[in-house]
Order: C-alpha cells, then sequence, then structure tokens
C-alpha cells in the first residue's frame, strides 16, 4: 500500500468520525428544543389552569352577588341592589380571584 492510499484511508476514517459527530450534535440540539419547548408548554398550562380555577371562582363570586341583588330588589332596597349588579362590582368579582389564580400559577410554573 502507497502512503497516498494509507493517506486518503485515513482521511475518509476522519471524514467518517466527523460526520458522526455532527449527527451527534443536531440531535442532541434538536433534544435541547425539544425539552425548552415541552417545558414553556407545561408552564403555559399551568398558567392557563390556573387563570380557568381564578375565573371560575370569579364566576361564582358574580353569580352570588347577582342573586344577592334579586334578593335585595325582591325585599325592596333598590338601590343596594343596583349597587351590587354594576359593573364595577362584577368586574371587582371576577377580576380579583382571576388575577390572585393567575399570579399563583406563574410562581408554581417558575418555582417548579
Amino acid at each position: 500500500m502507497s502512503l497516498i492510499a494509507a493517506g486518503q484511508g485515513l482521511r475518509r476514517t476522519a471524514n467518517l468520525a466527523q460526520s458522526k459527530v455532527a449527527s451527534a450534535d443536531v440531535a442532541g440540539e434538536k433534544m435541547r428544543i425539544q425539552s425548552e419547548m415541552a417545558e414553556d408548554a407545561q408552564k403555559r398550562s399551568t398558567v392557563g389552569t390556573a387563570g380557568g380555577i381564578g375565573g371560575m371562582i370569579g364566576a361564582n363570586r358574580y353569580f352570588a352577588l347577582k342573586d344577592a341583588a334579586v334578593a335585595a330588589e325582591a325585599a325592596g332596597t333598590t338601590a343596594a341592589g343596583t349597587a351590587a349588579t354594576g359593573t364595577m362590582a362584577a368586574l371587582g368579582a371576577i377580576a380579583a380571584p382571576v388575577a390572585i389564580a393567575l399570579g399563583i400559577g406563574y410562581l408554581f410554573s417558575e418555582i417548579f
């Protein structure tokens, strides 16, 4: 075997090794990206679930206020009934639990 043939054989071996290393790097990068995407999806899911729970609590409070306003109106105190069903009362009944739940969901997603 000549020196040229031996050199070409070593070059082929080196190229094959470099190709395998490059393939491993690409596979590792794909796995890293998939892991980051899964982590991001989990965080969004946690915050979304917490927001849904807060919305459920807020809706229950809103309907409780609305029922209390019908009861107050039936009793003859229309001013209290109107105030309890106003726009700000509805927003306060729904927004506060949603905001608190979103904050807790965000903290959970960052901590865990």
